[in-house]
């Protein structure tokens, strides 16, 4: 690729407004040492000007640098790519990568390495030194393949298990869904990967539930994650191409408060959509369709009724769980109030005047007054 695709660039956005934000609430902690590894970083700068990953991080760190008094925590930055360049062909990638990121200034506390390491072996690398990580520490990992053929959920699970590392893992959907029933056929040799991915992922491919669409493939990827991994944080970000070929950058954390960063960041690169980039008129998958490909408005509702007792901060992490930030659990609530009677009840005994889902000093109940027989239909 010698040209920086639109949704390569949308990758890239989404990243570094995360890495920033990253940087930016570590800094402000305990925190002494960043690691990131960056595992298929590409070429660097492309021939149209377009910034890859590692270009993009060494940006993050300079400006923030300059921004917080010329001061950052201390990191260690490992950039590792295998393949020649598409644009130079006589080159190594990660060769083009050094010679650009030379030219961006970085402190004195800021290391780099690179290497030309097949991903199979230099996961396992990452996996044991991330799992080595002290109380102090704290690691974010990159995997941005060419393709899956190489993409073991396992290697998820393993870098997440010490709670101090965070995993963005960019996936081709298109390619991925388009096959996956085709891969369920083990005469189809050009599906073991997928069946591999998949079948691990759902301990056997034929598991699987149907979909109807890439957008429901990329959801069921995204809960299935959360089962296999026992985790609740897991995000994603769609992201289409021309011709409906989409793409999703998926987002793994054991820690609430980089997940509610992670999902801030994303819907903040469109405030009028937030759960993907389409390519051509920068619009995203519509609020209201992801609300009817999740049913968050349904699964509200549900918890309401089973949860007479919900608070707003039961709902928020609800929400969070759920993939929805607070302002999109208050518009789901003002929806069901058109057809059922919520009654607020403040646990402080003052007057409760809203759902109070970003509040984190008064606790009020929430609740279906239909529940004592006050339904409104």
């Amino acid at each position: 690729m010698k040209h920086i695709k639109e949704h390569s660039e949308a990758k890239v956005s989404l990243y570094s407004r995360y890495f920033s934000i990253y940087l930016n609430v570590l800094a402000r902690t305990y925190i002494k040492n960043i690691y990131l590894f960056d595992l298929f970083c590409g070429e660097g700068i492309y021939e149209d000007g377009g910034k890859g990953s590692p270009i993009a991080a060494l940006e993050c760190i300079r400006n923030h640098y300059f921004n917080n008094n010329k001061s950052c925590p201390n990191l260690f930055l490992a950039f590792n790519d295998l393949e020649n360049s598409k644009i130079e062909p006589e080159k190594l990638k990660i060769d083009r990568v050094k010679v650009y990121a030379d030219q961006i200034f970085r402190p004195d506390n800021v290391k780099v390495a690179y290497t030309q390491i097949d991903y199979s072996i230099i996961i396992e690398k990452v996996i044991i030194r991330t799992n080595e990580l002290k109380n102090d520490e704290r690691a974010l990992v990159f995997i941005d393949p060419y393709g899956y053929k190489n993409i073991n959920p396992e290697d998820i699970k393993k870098l997440i298990a010490n709670s101090k590392t965070e995993v963005l893992l960019f996936l081709p959907i298109y390619f991925m869904s388009r096959f996956a029933e085709k891969a369920k056929d083990q005469d189809f040799k050009g599906g073991e990967a997928l069946r591999n991915f998949l079948g691990q992922l759902f301990g056997s491919i034929d598991r699987m539930p149907s979909y109807t669409n890439q957008a429901e493939f990329i959801y069921l990827i995204q809960e299935e994650f959360k089962t296999y991994l026992k985790l609740n944080f897991v995000d994603s970000y769609k992201i289409e191409r021309d011709n409906n070929q989409w793409f999703a950058l998926y987002f793994f954390t054991t820690n609430p408060k980089g997940y509610l960063k992670m999902l801030e960041s994303k819907w903040s690169l469109d405030v009028k959509h937030g759960s993907g980039f389409k390519q051509g008129d920068g619009l995203m998958l519509d609020f209201f369709n992801e609300i009817e490909l999740t049913q968050y408005d349904k699964k509200v509702l549900e918890y309401l009724k089973n949860n007479p007792g919900a608070t707003n901060k039961d709902l928020q992490n609800f929400g969070l769980c759920n993939n929805f930030l607070p302002k999109h659990t208050k518009q789901v609530l003002d929806e069901i109030r058109k057809t059922h009677e919520i009654e607020i009840i403040a646990l402080d005994g003052k007057k409760a005047s809203g759902y109070y889902l970003s509040d984190d000093k008064r606790i009020v109940n929430i609740k279906l007054k239909e529940l004592y027989g006050n339904n409104k239909n």
